[in-house]
């Protein structure tokens, strides 16, 4: 397994690939914000590929051996406004088939990077939204995310860098 930081370019050639990984692993989803299905990670990050985002999105994927799709962290920011402190972050997956130390592997290497990413283009915290309650669950327990909700905004969460 190999993770790897990538552009646009890779997500557009390896597009059709990308779309049915995430299809295939948030098909049957719970989320955490009313009205969300499948297509939010997809139109998320297709909307980042194609610019919407703005400059110096990136992306993280774990590919095995074969180049075969483990695993994503899409549109990472790496490069901020002057003044900006906190940043939102994209979606991450791990394939339903991968076994349970290898997801681990891979998360944990995902949010090492993303971390440690976001701190050298000079971002202070996350401000995001967690997608499910899986998510929700990981990123809070295991990776300090606290959930800070406000009348406006319930799925809330935080995480100082």
């Amino acid at each position: 397994m190999k993770v790897r930081l990538v552009d646009e370019h890779f997500m557009k050639a390896r597009w059709d690939d990308i779309e049915s990984t995430l299809r295939r692993t948030f098909h049957d989803s719970q989320f955490n914000d009313d009205g969300y299905t499948v297509d939010n990670p997809v139109d998320f990050t297709r909307s980042a590929i194609e610019g919407g985002l703005g400059p110096g999105v990136k992306h993280l994927v774990a590919l095995d051996d074969s180049g075969n799709m483990m695993g994503g962290f899409f549109c990472i920011p790496t490069e901020r406004k002057e003044g900006q402190e906190a940043t939102d972050l994209g979606w991450f997956f791990v394939v339903p088939e991968v076994d349970r130390d290898t997801r681990r592997e891979i998360v944990d290497t995902f949010l090492e990077r993303v971390f440690q990413m976001l701190r050298d283009a000079g971002f202070k915290r996350i401000e995001s939204n967690m997608g499910t309650p899986a998510g929700a669950k990981s990123l809070g327990r295991r990776y300090g995310f606290v959930h800070a909700p406000t009348a406006e905004w319930s799925n809330r969460w935080l995480k100082e860098l």
